[in-house]
């Protein structure tokens, strides 16, 4: 009894040194964001207007005149965020990070300024891999290139928007290449139509990704592909399967030129409704003269480029970005399962300026945001504009004040 408890004198203070160590760092950081903004026209927004797409199309009363051209302003802070960082801990040899974050726009316009999950996820680390389970960015939102704009939402509808609960895996043959491999569930950010479309598929989207990156240059590629089952019953009651396939490519691009950092991306896929851009998915049959009908996706192209300075104190940001709905081959019939079918293409132009004082910064931003909209050739069940509208234009000035802490 006696050596029992002596071993165990012994042992102790290892266990319990061993648990010490193990005991994660907890921090926390975020920022609170205050913006004043005015509108000259009538748009498509979420969030009290805090989450910016494009202008509406021209709606012109008995006497001529356009009901969507209307003065607004706004004052919000619901964009303001808390991460909290767990780190300091080893599992399977590698090094462990855990990262919540949140903020209080909500997860649909009846909830702003409730909080919301952005992130949560587990990161592990080891010499030449990294491991990510969790919710966090889609591989299509590349951190090391996006837009830095000001207004909420990385300039979507132009640059990809989407977080989804995922297993991702990068591997780093050196230190200036990167091979990422992702499957995903969409979670916030789903497809236009039936919300569980993805989770009928029983399919995850599968990505995948390249990138190279030294000192001056930060570039590559992502591609992917997801299912949809929209329905699992037709509309006389019988059972089906039917599914459709989309299919994303990106490039990207950041150079870094001493103070200035020049950045450009392409993307160019289907139904990329789900990254919060224009585009979706209609039916390939009429679907009053065949019940089981198939599916066919909306093409889109979308481009933008960004010029911005890094200096200690004043910087200045320039964003330019074009977004179009592609004509495709083929019957299409409209199921509502999209964002705007009805736009030909939309653009952005957006200065800005800016002034940091310690954790405090003040930006000045405006946006020029043009829509097209077409006129479907619905006499031929195509997918192709017969004509166009002249474009409806908004412009949005932003004053913002951000302290990080």
């Amino acid at each position: 009894m006696k050596k029992t408890l002596l071993l165990l004198l012994l042992i102790l203070p290892v266990v319990l040194f061993s648990q010490e160590e193990q005991k994660p760092n907890i921090g926390f950081n975020g920022y609170i964001g205050y913006e004043m903004y005015f509108d000259t026209y009538n748009s498509v927004t979420s969030r009290d207007g805090e989450v910016y797409l494009y202008p509406l199309r021209e709606s012109l009363d008995i006497n001529g005149d356009d009901i969507n051209k209307n003065f607004q302003a706004q004052m919000l802070a619901i964009q303001s965020r808390v991460r909290m960082t767990a780190s300091g801990v080893n599992a399977f040899g590698a090094k462990v990070q855990g990262i919540i974050e949140g903020d209080y726009l909500g997860t649909t316009q009846a909830y702003t300024r409730l909080f919301r999950l952005r992130h949560a996820y587990v990161q592990l680390n080891w010499e030449k891999g990294e491991l990510i389970a969790g919710q966090t960015w889609h591989p299509m939102f590349v951190t090391g290139c996006f837009p830095a704009v000001f207004s909420f939402g990385a300039a979507a509808p132009f640059h990809p928007l989407n977080r989804a609960p995922q297993l991702r895996y990068t591997f780093m043959p050196n230190k200036n290449m990167d091979i990422m491999g992702a499957i995903l569930y969409h979670g916030d950010f789903t497809s236009t139509g039936p919300a569980y479309a993805q989770q009928n598929s029983g399919i995850p989207d599968v990505q995948f990704q390249f990138r190279f990156h030294n000192d001056f240059i930060y570039t590559g590629l992502t591609t992917g592909y997801k299912f949809l089952q929209p329905r699992s019953v037709t509309t006389a009651g019988v059972k089906t399967n039917e599914t459709i396939g989309s299919y994303n490519f990106q490039l990207f691009a950041k150079a870094t030129i001493s103070k200035i950092i020049v950045k450009v991306e392409g993307v160019y896929g289907q139904n990329l409704t789900n990254y919060v851009m224009i585009g979706g998915y209609g039916a390939a049959e009429d679907p009053a003269l065949v019940d089981d009908y198939s599916y066919k996706n909306i093409s889109t192209l979308s481009f933008w480029t960004e010029v911005m300075s890094n200096f200690d104190k004043f910087n200045f940001g320039f964003f330019a970005g074009y977004s179009s709905n592609l004509k495709g081959g083929g019957n299409y019939y409209s199921l509502n399962y999209d964002r705007d079918e009805e736009i030909k293409y939309i653009y952005r132009i957006s200065p800005r300026a800016e002034y940091k004082s310690g954790k405090v910064t003040v930006i000045l931003e405006h946006m020029l945001t043009g829509a097209v909209y077409g006129n479907l050739d619905t006499a031929n069940d195509k997918y192709e504009f017969t004509s166009t509208d002249k474009a409806t234009l908004n412009h949005r000035l932003m004053l913002g004040v951000k302290y990080n802490f």
